[in-house]
C-alpha cells in the first residue's frame, strides 16, 4: 500500500508541475515527456550522490552519475529543444516562426540566439552542478575517508533533487512558452 501511495504522489507532482508550466488546456500530452525527464535526471543524479562512484577506478575510466557527462546533459537539452519546437509548430503551424520578429524585426538575431542559449544553459547548469557535487565528495573521501564526506553526500542528495526539478520545470516552461501567443 505504501509503494502505491508513493508512486501516485510522484505522478501527481509531475502532473501538477506540467499543468502549472504549460497550462490547464494543453498539459496532458506533455506529462509523459516531462515526467520522463524528471525521473531520469532524478535517478541519475541520486545514483551519483548516494554512491561515490568516482572512488572506483576502472581500466577505461571511472563510474559516475550519467548526468555527470556533458553528452548526456546536452542530449536531454536537445530533446527539450525538439519538444518545444514541435509543440509550437504543432499548435501554430508555420506562423510559429512569427515569434522571431516580435515585437520588431530588428530583434530577429536576438530571438534566434535565444533558442540556441536555452539548451546550452539547460545542459551546462545540470552538468556543472552534478560534476561539482561529485568532485567535492570525491576529494573529501580521498582526504578524510570516514565521517566528513557524509554531510556533503546528504547535501548532494538535496542538490540532485533540486536540479531534476529545475530541469523539468524549465523544460515545461519552454514548451508552454512555445504554445502561447506572443507577449
Amino acid at each position: 500500500m505504501g509503494g502505491q501511495n508513493f508512486v501516485e504522489y510522484v505522478l501527481e507532482f509531475i502532473r501538477d508541475l506540467t499543468r502549472t508550466q504549460i497550462g490547464e488546456e494543453e498539459y496532458r500530452p506533455w506529462v509523459p515527456f516531462i515526467g520522463t525527464m524528471f525521473l531520469f535526471i532524478f535517478v541519475s543524479n541520486w545514483s551519483g550522490a548516494l554512491f561515490p562512484w568516482r572512488v572506483f577506478e576502472l581500466p577505461n575510466g571511472e563510474l559516475a552519475a550519467p548526468t555527470n557527462d556533458i553528452n548526456t546533459t546536452v542530449a536531454l537539452a536537445l530533446l527539450t529543444s525538439v519538444a518545444y519546437f514541435y509543440a509550437g509548430l504543432h499548435k501554430k503551424g508555420l506562423s510559429y516562426f512569427g515569434k522571431y520578429i516580435q515585437p520588431t524585426p530588428v530583434l530577429l538575431p536576438i530571438n534566434i540566439l535565444e533558442d540556441f542559449t536555452k539548451p546550452l544553459s539547460l545542459s551546462f547548469r545540470l552538468f556543472g552542478n552534478i560534476l561539482a557535487d561529485e568532485l567535492v565528495v570525491a576529494v573529501l573521501i580521498s582526504l578524510v575517508p570516514l565521517v566528513v564526506p557524509i554531510p556533503m553526500m546528504f547535501l548532494g542528495l538535496f542538490t540532485s533533487a533540486i536540479q531534476a526539478l529545475i530541469f523539468a520545470t524549465l523544460a515545461a516552461a519552454y514548451i508552454g512558452e512555445s504554445m502561447e501567443g506572443h507577449h
